[in-house]
This record gives C-alpha cells, structure tokens and sequence, in this order.
C-alpha cells in the first residue's frame, strides 16, 4: 500500500530541514517528520478550503434567484403531496420543484427523526421508508442528532453538504499527495458535476462521497481504524458505497494483507446490516414495496433512456461522456493496479445496470457515476501505471 513519501532532498524548512550533504545538524528524525507532515496537511486542507469556497459560491447564485429561500435545496416538489404537506405543516410556504422534487424532501423528514423514533409520525411520509431510512447518516448530521427544530433542519441540510464539499476536497487532496501529485488535484472533487448536482438536490452524495474518499485517503497512510472507520460511515450514508469496501477488500486480499481485508470488508457490512435489523423493528411496511425499480438487467435502463436523450442533446452529450469515462476508468483501474482504482472499480458494473430514470437526465447520471470521475481523473493525471512502476523500480529511480 502507498504511503506518505517525499522526493530526496526536498526541504519545506530551510531553518530544521537539511539537503543530504549540507552542512549543520537536522532535527531528529521523528520531529522532521512531524513537521512534513504538517506541511502536508496544511497543504491538502488550504486545498480543502478552496473546495469548500466554490461549493458556497456556487449554492449561492441559485439561492439568489429564489429570494434567499433556503428551502430550494430541500427539493419539495409540486406533486409530492405528503412530503410537500408535512413540510409546509412546519415550515409554512416553501419553495416547490416542478413534478415530484428530489432527495432532499426525504432527507428532510428523515432528519426530524434520524433515529426512527416515531415512524406513524414522520417514516410513513416517506415512499419506500426501508430505503430511505437505510441511508441515515446524512439525516443524522443534518438534524443534529435528533436535536435540531425543522427551521435548523433547513440550514443544516445545506451546510452539511457544503462541509461534506470541503472536506471530500480535502479528501481528496491527500490522495493526490500520498500518489505524488499536486494537491489541487482535490478540485477533482469540487468541480464533480455530480457532487454538485448533490448538493443541488440536498442529497446523501456527496457525504457518501467524502467519507470513501477520507476511507481511501487513511488506507493510503497505513492508518487502517481511521480508513475503515470512514468507509463505515460511507456506507450508512449511502448503501451503494459498501461496494467501495467491498472493492478494497479484494484489493488486499490479492496483496496478501487478510487481516486488514477483513476488516475493510467487515466491519461496514456489519454496520449496514445492524442498521437495516434496526429499521424493521421500527418500522411497519406491511405487504407493500420496499425499494424503487432502481436496478434493471444490465443496459435496458440506457437503452430505454437513449429514447429520451434524442429530445435533449445537452443530456445525450452528457450520457456519452460518462459512458466513455466508465470505460477509460476501467482501463486506467486496470493498468495502475491501485487502490484508489478498485475503491470504485464496483461502480462501473452497479452504473450499468441502473434504470432509465436515472440515466435519461443528466443530474441523475453525474451523480451516478460521481466519484468514479473523481478516482479516473487522479488514475489518469496523477499516478503511474504497473508498467511504469516496475521500470523505476528496476531502474533504481527514485519517486
């Protein structure tokens, strides 16, 4: 596994850092590294700043053009009627999205009752309450807990998400580090079409996202509690992202590392699977469904959503793009043999087997495959192939 590492001779301090062959006494050993690694941390984390920055600038001109009505990124929607009613019973008038909204309507009511307390009250808002309620850990965050009134709800729906936008950043900006590479290749995170359109929606996304990221970023370091511990929260906050766990489970079983596989592998799965328990005993869903059609037999949801990308060129544009990133994503996952490209390898099959709803918009496809064009651009800017590793290394180069 990589770990953190500088070029020979590289100097952040010129007053306790000494080039081979300088004349003077360095520091000890373990304080000098301290010291990189705070300047690698400070580094990562201004990086983390910027994308936390153009996350707010970017909330702010939608919020703009509604009047300051926070509850745009709540996604209400016109025809949603009892997410749309038990909204306005708390908060009075809100802002509604044309048809039926998005996520965030669900998150919301989620978020007043994050430990599914009264379910008759607030889960029996929902379509499918199992899940939704399986995606919780946003829902915890945006509701303090179960501590915050609705009006905070609101705000912190959105500030957790512009957080989550910093700290994805941060995330992965430590990656681009420990692979040798600029830490502003953390803006890969920001600028993801698909974390924004997260945001946009108040969805569950982009806090996934930061915390896989983190998951990967800590796994990279050695520092295996930190990565597992992340990953967990990954997958609490949205079940698809187990198959990150999954991915690096194979990883290291294939290194050899069987404990730490485990582990990865483990522990959120065991995670999700004592939440999912806990949601039906309190919750009663009685005979009806208990998921949306989300998945289809691989390719009928993108052939079913060509029909509409026809009418709309701007989504048929974008549908081709991320097809093309899929599969130069799995070519670069193949080549570099990395973690960060089996962290998400699982997605490119999962993305192929999604409805039409979520292919034929543009929103819902960038979400989709979100972080898998955060993890493509780092495999293909950033970090060196098998090929490329094996010569330096019979070449006595040194990174």
């Amino acid at each position: 596994m990589a770990a953190l590492h500088h070029r020979r001779g590289e100097c952040f301090q010129p007053s306790w850092c000494f080039s081979p062959g300088s004349p003077g006494i360095a520091s000890p050993l373990p304080f000098r590294r301290m010291k990189k690694l705070a300047h690698r941390l400070g580094a990562s984390a201004l990086v983390g700043l910027a994308g936390l920055l153009v996350a707010v600038l970017m909330a702010l001109g939608p919020l703009a053009e509604v009047d300051w009505d926070l509850t745009l990124f709540t996604a209400f929607g016109e025809e949603a009627v009892p997410t749309r009613t038990y909204a306005e019973e708390r908060l009075g008038d809100v802002f509604l999205r044309p048809l039926q909204g998005h996520d965030g309507k669900f998150f919301f009511v989620q978020a007043n009752d994050p430990w599914v307390l009264d379910s008759e009250e607030n889960a029996d808002v929902l379509d499918f309450p199992l899940y939704r309620g399986q995606r919780m850990f946003y829902p915890v965050l945006a509701g303090g807990a179960g501590a915050f009134p609705p009006e905070v709800i609101v705000w912190a729906m959105l500030i957790v998400n512009l957080i989550a936008m910093g700290v994805g950043t941060w995330a992965v900006a430590e990656i681009a580090q420990s692979m040798g590479g600029s830490p502003w290749w953390g803006l890969a995170f920001a600028l993801n079409l698909g974390f924004m359109s997260e945001v946009n929606i108040g969805g569950a996304g982009v806090v996934a996202g930061a915390a896989a990221f983190w998951g990967v970023a800590m796994l990279m370091k050695e520092r295996v509690g930190w990565g597992v511990f992340a990953l967990t929260l990954s997958a609490l906050a949205r079940e698809s992202m187990l198959l990150v766990a999954v991915g690096i489970f194979i990883y290291l079983w294939r290194s050899g590392e069987r404990k730490r596989s485990l582990l990865v592998g483990g522990v959120p799965l065991a995670a999700v699977g004592a939440w999912a328990v806990y949601l039906r005993l309190m919750i009663d869903v009685g005979d009806g469904p208990t998921t949306p059609e989300a998945l289809v037999l691989p390719f009928v949801g993108l052939a079913r959503a060509f029909e509409s990308w026809l009418a709309n060129p701007f989504d048929l544009l974008i549908g081709v793009v991320v097809l093309l990133i899929l599969a130069l994503f799995l070519r670069r996952a193949y080549v570099t043999d990395h973690i960060l490209g089996w962290a998400f390898v699982l997605f490119v099959p999962l993305t192929l087997v999604l409805s039409r709803f979520v292919w034929e918009s543009y929103l819902n496809a960038t979400r989709a495959a979100a972080p898998i064009i955060t993890a493509f651009l780092l495999l293909t800017f950033v970090t060196e192939t098998k090929k490329e590793r094996g010569l330096r290394q019979r070449t006595g180069v040194r990174e």
